[in-house]
């Protein structure tokens, strides 16, 4: 099923332990205790190729300014480390398309 949604997740990302997940950008309007939006971030939206549990899915948010947001109630089943590497897998990639290597 997962490997179905590659083309929803048009983008891809490989971590350092050569496992690849498909991910896909959207707005999300981040809102106060009011219900008033006070920013718009960047939901990354995670799924590793050939898991079917959905156990290895997860969201990611990150800032205009290219700062990651991590919700303080955020629950999630992935590990801290694998986010870590998504992370830093997605910076690496937007720096590369950004300078053009």
């Amino acid at each position: 099923m997962r490997d179905s949604l590659k083309h929803v997740f048009s983008s891809q990302v490989v971590l350092e332990d050569s496992s690849i997940f498909y991910y896909s950008i959207s707005p999300y309007d981040l809102k106060n205790a009011l219900g008033h939006n006070i920013a718009v971030l960047q939901e990354y939206n995670f799924a590793k190729k050939g898991d079917e549990s959905g156990q290895n899915s997860c969201k990611l948010y990150k800032t205009k300014d290219g700062n990651w947001y991590d919700f303080e109630d955020s629950k999630t089943s992935v590990e801290k480390g694998l986010l870590r590497l998504l992370k830093s897998a997605i910076d690496a990639k937007e720096n590369k398309e950004v300078s053009g290597v």
